[in-house]
């Protein structure tokens, strides 16, 4: 009897126990995903975004996967969550971090030494700090470098260049000390990608090939900037649209020549099986690594901006409020994509849309992963003042056309009566308002996860730098670099470049009329006045069709800015002397006005 009763408890125990864990795991399993991602894709698909696949799984194993819309508008194709291929944008950039750990692992790449000693004798010729720039740096984004406009794609004629050419061909200048501001950078990555070349003696794509994608039976994976070296795939591949006013455009293929750090394709499914080999638990190994404590290591965090909800560890994003979801997301001309790791739950995200967009990706993460937190307010500080002001992301080129990158992104940030910080973005009439809630740091309850967090570096009385969505780091702008003077410098470009224009108009008419064969120097002036805004004009057009400026096409148009300067300046100056006119007078002066802001905008900036 006492064997029965014995045994009976047991039972119980196990039956209790059994109970329990179900409930727990049922807990974890709650969050009803399709409910969440339906009512985002009901408000998206459709209507600014064509397409998407959306997958979620958990400890191994799929637990959502749905397609909404097309892949290929024009002939219907739907979306298939386990074939479509899409452009996986900077999601490439976390196999190249991937990489440099498997061989930190071995103990080819120290993380905290010179990256000089991994490359060639004078490989970087832009550096302007005695501190050296470290892969842990280049993981980060902190090496300091602006960011890189020029030659990023190739076109379909063109011919595939070895990594270290690309990276030689136009070098960014270093403009931060290394470890003090996050400034994302696609030649820093790829620049750690050629690291990988060196020290594992095999080409990047070689390499990931046999170290990640075949252990993962990624089969369906292109690395190469042409995919030529996974053709099979292109079969399968979606349609890439941007979104206007106007409806849905089809946007060519990217083809980057910089292509670890955004180039891979490849299909839903091979995607899922790396994010799933990421997201599994430290302890149940892993077949990217050697060592447990290596993947555990990787997720572990490197870089925090002061304030910022979230960090950066060893080149994956951590998600606003919570270090243990760590992810990427990608962009290039017509695709939008994100995935999200987590080892704690085993839980693997994937979000692919065929445009770019990025308010899907977004609030569809939002609803299955943020977490509300309450946030304390603190003493506001006796002066907010010197919190006031423009700020640029860091993420800027300060060289040629560019440069206005930066100032069209600038933040203005305001100090209410209340003693609130308002923050304004550009191009828009939407002010957020942030609270005081710690030192420098300040809350906004209206809005996104992302951007609710506001924070400013402080150093010896002054604003070193904001950090702003996610680890992006913004700079206080000067004075001339602010929203007055753009706006300032950029309508004195544009209007005396019409002025110009309607001027040579007039003379040619006038010429064609008198019928006189003699060219005055005025004339010339005009002339000047006229080619040099329009050289800037068409400056301007390469720089808003991104990834495709090249540094010879601005070159030559800096130099014509140049010549068109001189040329005008002298006939201006003849003119004057000569005729001691008013008239003349005046227009030279808005000749060297139209100078000034073209200088000032970048257009007369040689590369």
């Amino acid at each position: 009897m006492k064997k029965i009763r014995i045994l009976s408890c047991f039972i119980a125990f196990v039956i209790v126990v059994g109970l329990t864990a179900s409930f727990a795991f049922a807990e974890e399993e709650s969050v009803d995903y399709e409910a969440a991602v339906d009512k985002v894709a009901d408000k998206y698909i459709g209507k600014t975004v064509p397409g998407a696949c959306v997958i979620l799984s958990e400890h191994g194993e799929v637990v959502f996967s749905k397609a909404y819309g097309y892949a290929d508008l024009e002939n219907r194709l739907p979306m298939d969550t386990e074939n479509t291929v899409f452009e996986w944008g900077s999601i490439s950039k976390t196999f190249i971090w991937v990489s440099v750990m498997q061989l930190k692992e071995e103990g080819k790449i120290d993380l905290h030494a010179d990256i000089r000693s991994y490359l060639p004798e004078g490989f970087l010729k832009n550096l302007h700090y005695d501190k050296p720039v470290t892969m842990l740096h280049l993981m980060n984004h902190t090496a300091g470098f602006e960011e890189q406009l020029l030659d990023l794609r190739y076109f379909e004629n063109d011919e595939e260049l070895p990594l270290s050419e690309v990276l030689s061909a136009y070098q960014p200048e270093q403009v931060f000390l290394p470890g003090e501001v996050s400034a994302y950078s696609n030649w820093g990555a790829a620049l750690a990608a050629f690291v990988v070349e060196g020290v594992s003696g095999q080409s990047y794509k070689e390499y990931v090939k046999e170290h990640i994608l075949k252990p993962l039976n990624m089969n369906d994976t292109s690395m190469g900037p042409f995919q030529d070296d996974n053709p099979e795939i292109l079969e399968r591949k979606a349609s890439g649209y941007s979104f206007s006013k106007n409806g849905f455009n089809k946007e060519p293929d990217m083809y980057l020549r910089m292509y670890p750090a955004g180039g891979m394709n490849g299909s839903a499914k091979d995607l899922l099986n790396y994010v799933q080999e990421l997201a599994k638990k430290y302890e149940k190994g892993s077949l990217l690594f050697s060592k447990d404590s290596t993947k555990a290591e990787l997720f572990t965090e490197t870089y925090r901006s002061y304030g910022a909800n979230s960090g950066l560890s060893h080149g994956f994003w951590q998600y606003v409020g919570n270090s243990q979801i760590l992810g990427h997301e990608g962009g290039t001309y017509g695709f939008k994509t994100q995935i999200w790791a987590e080892p704690e739950r085993e839980r693997a995200v994937l979000i692919l849309t065929n445009v770019m967009e990025t308010e899907f990706c977004s609030e569809i993460t939002e609803r299955i992963a943020y977490k509300e937190t309450t946030k304390g307010k603190t003493e506001v500080n006796a002066d907010l003042n010197m919190l006031k002001g423009d700020y640029l992301p860091a993420r800027s080129a300060l060289k040629n056309v560019g440069k206005m990158q930066g100032k069209m992104q600038m933040i203005s940030i305001t100090v209410t009566d209340d003693n609130m910080l308002c923050l304004r973005k550009p191009f828009g009439d939407k002010k957020q308002y942030y609270e005081q809630m710690g030192d420098n740091v300040f809350f906004c309850r209206d809005a996104s996860p992302e951007e609710e967090i506001l924070a400013f570096k402080v150093k010896d009385g002054k604003v070193h730098s904001m950090s702003f969505r996610l680890a992006h780091d913004y700079i206080p702008a000067a004075e001339t670099q602010g929203k007055v003077f753009f706006a300032a410098g950029f309508g004195v470009y544009i209007s005396m470049t019409i002025l110009f224009l309607i001027l040579l108009t007039v003379r040619s008419v006038s010429f064609l009329r008198n019928r006189k064969s003699r060219t005055r120097p005025r004339t010339l002036l005009c002339i000047s006045g006229a080619m040099l805004g329009v050289s800037g004009v068409v400056g301007m057009f390469h720089w808003f069709s991104l990834y495709e400026i090249l540094s010879h096409e601005l070159i030559f148009i800096a130099v014509a800015g140049w010549c068109f300067c001189i040329i005008g300046v002298l006939c201006g100056g003849y003119a004057y002397i000569k005729e001691k006119s008013f008239k003349n007078a005046v227009l030279l002066l808005a000749f060297i006005a139209q100078l000034f802001s073209a200088y000032y905008l970048g257009f007369l900036a040689v590369v």
